[in-house]
């Protein structure tokens, strides 16, 4: 094989080199742009909403917690075993809906804002009091299960006050 077919294909495998890493380049920016332009689409409808509303956008920082810590932990075989929320699909349903709530200025949306935090609530409760979190003796309850009564309560009481101010 001759030297001028060899620099020929390492010069084709070079520009196919260039133009891949070109064209991750492009999609780099595209997609910094594109997440740039997300960032400032929520930021102006966050600044459009009403004062109170703007609370319960924000719940959504201790929400997100109450779904990743865990909410208790028993110990055995020497070492501490970590027990993870079996409600956090349903906590971030609550943040959907709350969020969804907040574009939809309609006089029944405090009906389904409370009724959806307590009905949270209630299960959130009623786990540990049936014994349903953990069949292991003894465990602790964590930080992440006082998150998850958190949340909702203050989801109803950000609702009603809310509601109240609006009413006015």
């Amino acid at each position: 094989m001759n030297t001028y077919a060899l620099r020929g294909l390492f010069r084709d495998i070079t520009d196919v080199f260039a133009w891949g890493i070109s064209k991750i380049y492009d999609l780099v920016l595209y997609l910094f742009d594109l997440a740039v332009r997300l960032f400032t689409f929520l930021w102006e409808k966050f600044l459009e909403l009403d004062f109170l509303e703007k609370f319960v956008a924000l719940n959504t920082f201790p929400a997100f917690f109450a779904v990743v810590l865990p909410i208790a932990d028993f110990y055995i075989f020497e070492a501490n075993y970590n027990i993870n929320n079996p409600l956090a699909v349903y906590m971030i349903g609550v943040v959907a809906v709350m969020i969804a709530s907040l574009y939809y200025p309609h006089r029944f949306r405090i009906y389904v804002r409370v009724g959806i935090s307590a009905y949270y609530l209630f299960w959130v409760i009623y786990l540990p009091l049936a014994h349903e979190l953990t069949k292991a003796e003894p465990h602790r309850i964590l930080l992440g299960y006082w998150m998850n009564i958190v949340v909702p309560v203050a989801y109803i009481v950000i609702s009603l006050i809310s509601y109240m101010h609006n009413r006015e």
